[in-house]
C-alpha cells in the first residue's frame, strides 16, 4: 500500500501551499485544476467526488479533515527548511498520513483510493518506479517518459495550472509510448473510472472530459 498510494511530504507541501489547493472556512479543497498533478492521496480525501467514490462516512469524513489540517500546519512550518532533523521530521508526517489511512481506511477503500490516485495524476503516474516496474518499461521508454514528463512539469510550473489541451496532449503523447500489453496492464492499475466532479458537473455527464489516461475507457456499471 504505502509505495503505491502515499505520497512523498514535499507534495503536500507543495499542493497545499501552492496554486494547486486553497482554504475555505478553515477546510483545504485540492482544486480541479490540479488534476494531472501528483497529489498526496490523503489531501483527496477532501474532495466530495472521492468521499462519495470510496463510500466514506461522516466520521471517517471528519476525521480526515482534522488530520489534513495538523499535517499541514506541521508541514508548513518545514517548508524552505533543511538538514537532518527537518527530513527526520518530514519522514515522520508522510509515516503519519500513511498510518491514519491504514487505520481509519477498509482494506477495499485503501485499494480503490490508489487507484483513484493515480487516475487523478494521470500518465504522469508513469514516472513513479512501482508504476514504471509494473507496466515493465524499456530504458528507451523511461527516457521517452521522462522527457515528456519534464515537458509536462515545466508547463505546469510556469503557471500553476495547465490547460485541457495539454493534458490532453500529455496523455495522448504518454500512452503512446506504451505497447498493447502495457495498455492493457495501465487499464488494469487504473480501475474503473471515477466519477469526478470537475468544474460543477459530473465526468459521466457527457460534457466534462475525463482525467488523462481515461479516454475512451468503458464507465462501471450502472454509471
Amino acid at each position: 500500500m504505502r509505495h503505491g498510494c502515499i505520497m512523498a511530504l514535499a507534495t503536500l507541501v507543495l499542493t497545499l501551499s501552492g496554486a494547486g489547493a486553497q482554504a475555505a472556512d478553515d477546510e483545504v479543497m485540492v482544486l480541479d485544476e490540479r488534476i494531472g498533478i501528483r497529489t498526496a492521496p490523503i489531501l483527496l480525501l477532501a474532495r466530495p467526488d472521492v468521499q462519495r467514490e470510496l463510500h466514506l462516512d461522516p466520521k471517517q469524513v471528519a476525521g480526515a479533515r482534522n488530520t489534513i489540517a495538523r499535517l499541514l500546519e506541521e508541514a508548513l512550518r518545514l517548508k524552505n527548511q533543511a538538514g537532518p532533523a527537518v527530513a527526520a521530521r518530514r519522514a515522520s508526517i508522510d509515516d503519519e498520513m500513511t498510518r491514519w489511512l491504514v487505520l481509519n481506511l477498509a482494506k477495499d477503500q485503501l485499494a480503490r483510493l490508489r487507484e483513484i490516485d493515480l487516475q487523478w495524476e494521470g500518465p504522469a503516474a508513469m514516472g513513479r518506479p512501482f508504476v514504471a516496474e509494473y507496466l515493465k518499461l524499456t530504458d528507451a521508454q523511461h527516457l521517452t517518459v521522462d522527457r515528456l514528463l519534464a515537458a509536462h512539469r515545466q508547463a505546469y510550473r510556469a503557471r500553476g495550472r495547465l490547460t485541457a489541451e495539454e493534458r490532453a496532449t500529455f496523455s495522448r503523447q504518454a500512452l503512446a509510448v506504451l505497447t498493447p500489453g502495457q495498455r492493457e496492464l495501465w487499464d488494469r492499475l487504473l480501475g474503473p473510472p471515477c466519477r469526478w466532479t470537475i468544474g460543477g458537473q459530473a465526468s459521466g455527464s457527457g460534457s466534462t472530459p475525463r482525467p488523462p489516461g481515461l479516454a475512451g475507457r468503458p464507465p462501471r456499471d450502472g454509471q
